[in-house]
Formats: structure tokens, C-alpha cells, sequence
């Protein structure tokens, strides 16, 4: 029976129809993004995926309402050509001194395209954002020194695994980034895109992983992962976070949809909950920061 309730589920996914079926509390919203798998897109205008694959996630993958409107400046920017230069850019970061190798890989390399980088198959669409989950702290709480050099999951040598990487992008809790795998490199790191789609999908969306660690939660679950630091994510993270979009976006020449990974697999049984405690009204606030410093650059 669980079999084949699990069939339906990835059906409703795909055909992008969705029937109405018994939920458990707070589960209601849960509904998948109406999916296009002919064209590996969802449904609507890039600014109307958005504000679905960017509701609110909650513990155990609950999520929340979609967005509407979106936090400024991403209801007017999402799906627009990006309208400064990769120069204009790479000024910008030699100013702050990141250098561009740690936001995806070269800047005049072209993204990647699903299908495997399929050259007839559409370019990347998606920024996929995550959360890593680890390491689950279970029972105990979780340190406080984890936005500190001396957490050792900060230390991103231990996420480069090379093919074995689960994103493209890692980004620790000091701001600091690491390309696991260049963005000109189709990859897959959702079950949408492993278990649904098969490797058609690969190269549709770019992943970045921001590192997070969890706790048990004492009323769910043996082993369950479901709590997670408040905030989120730091300052630091968000702001390299903004970089790297702009990177992806500029390689692309529109400004890429933004996408939680929880959302976007979204009826699909044992998807996951991530990302937790993301503000996106104030990464939505770096970002416009980001632009206005930017398109202050000359480009000579």
C-alpha cells in the first residue's frame, strides 16, 4: 500500500495535476509546485515559480504559504537580464578580495544545461539553495561556537569531494565559499532530479549547500534532525550567498529563480527540510545592497 501511495505522489508531481488527498496537521500547503517535466520546468512565469519554490520551510518539511509579492527586489528581478557587466562585477570583487574561483568558477564560462549539458536543452534555471543537516547533535545542544573558525565544519577542505560533492557550492558559517564543482558542470542533488526525472535533469539547476548543523527533536522521532539553529544562517553566509547568485545569474544573463530544495521536492515521500530559518527578506536586502554597489563600478 505505502508503494503505491508513494507511485501517486511522484504521478502528481510530474503531470503537474494535483488531486486532493488526506494530510496531516500543518501538512496542507505541501502541495508540489505544478511541474512541466516535457520542459523540466514548473509552471507559470519565473517570478510566479519563485514565490512558490520559496515558501517557508518548517520542521519535518512543512511549508508555508507561497510568497506574494516576493521581498524586494526579486518581484522585478527574477527572469530580467542582469544589467551590469561580468567586468563591472569582477571590479567589484577585487575590491571585497573574493576571487570569482569561489563562486562557481570562471565568470566567462557559460552555465550549465539540463540534459546533461545537452546543447539544444535549456540553460540552468534554478539556484537550488540547502541546507546541510549535519552534524545532527541529537539530545545534546548545539554548540555555541559554531559561527566561530574553531567549529570544525567550518573548515570547508572536509566538504571537497569532488564527484562525490553533493553541490556545486559550499558556503560555511563565516561567509566563506567553496566550488565543489563548477557551475558549468550539470549536476543533480534533489530526488525531483535523481528519482523523477533521471538524468534529463541534470544540468537544470545549480546547488548551493549553506552549512547548518541540527539537533533532535525531544518530541519526534528516534534520530529525527528536525531542529536547527536560530538564526539560520549568518550575516556572512547570506551575503557570500549573494555573490554567488549574481555569479550564477551573470553566467546565465538572467537573473536565475531562486528555489528551496525542500520546496522543490515537495510531494515526494521522504523529501527533505531544508532550507530552515532562511530570512529571505533580509538576503533579498544584501542583494539589492550588492547591486546598487556594483552599478556604482565603472566598467573601464
Amino acid at each position: 500500500m505505502k508503494r503505491w501511495f508513494g507511485i501517486l505522489i511522484i504521478a502528481v508531481l510530474v503531470t503537474g495535476w494535483q488531486c486532493r488527498l488526506p494530510a496531516p496537521r500543518h501538512a496542507v500547503l505541501n502541495a508540489p509546485c505544478p511541474f512541466q517535466a516535457e520542459k523540466l520546468r514548473f509552471e507559470g512565469s519565473p517570478v510566479e515559480q519563485a514565490r512558490c519554490l520559496l515558501r517557508p520551510v518548517y520542521p519535518y518539511g512543512r511549508l508555508g504559504r507561497p510568497l506574494h509579492p516576493l521581498p524586494d527586489p526579486l518581484e522585478k528581478l527574477i527572469g530580467t537580464p542582469v544589467t551590469f557587466s561580468v567586468a563591472q562585477f569582477r571590479r567589484y570583487l577585487s575590491r571585497i578580495g573574493v576571487s570569482e574561483a569561489d563562486l562557481g568558477g570562471n565568470l566567462d564560462s557559460a552555465l550549465c544545461r539540463a540534459n546533461d549539458n545537452d546543447p539544444k536543452a535549456p540553460t540552468a534555471e534554478y539556484f537550488l539553495i540547502h541546507d546541510t543537516s549535519t552534524p545532527n547533535y541529537g539530545n545534546q545542544p548545539i554548540p555555541d561556537n559554531i559561527n566561530t573558525p574553531e567549529w570544525p565544519q567550518n573548515n570547508l577542505q572536509r566538504w571537497d569531494q569532488g564527484e562525490k560533492a553533493k553541490a556545486h557550492i559550499f558556503i560555511n558559517r563565516l561567509g566563506q565559499s567553496l566550488t565543489a564543482v563548477d557551475f558549468g558542470t550539470p549536476w543533480r542533488a534533489t530526488k525531483l532530479e535523481v528519482r523523477v526525472l533521471g538524468e534529463q535533469s541534470r544540468g537544470m539547476a545549480v546547488h548551493v549547500e549553506l552549512i547548518q548543523p541540527r539537533r533532535s527533536d525531544p518530541n519526534g522521532p528516534p534520530g529525527n534532525d528536525a531542529i536547527a539553529p536560530v538564526p539560520g544562517f549568518t550575516d556572512a553566509q547570506l551575503k557570500r550567498l549573494v555573490l554567488v547568485y549574481i555569479a550564477a545569474s551573470l553566467r546565465k544573463g538572467r537573473w536565475m529563480i531562486p528555489a528551496y530544495h525542500a520546496a522543490f521536492d515537495a510531494g515526494i515521500p521522504d523529501a527533505h527540510d531544508d532550507p530552515q530559518h532562511f530570512d529571505l527578506r533580509r538576503w533579498a536586502q544584501f542583494l539589492q545592497q550588492t547591486i546598487g554597489e556594483i552599478q556604482q563600478i565603472q566598467e573601464n
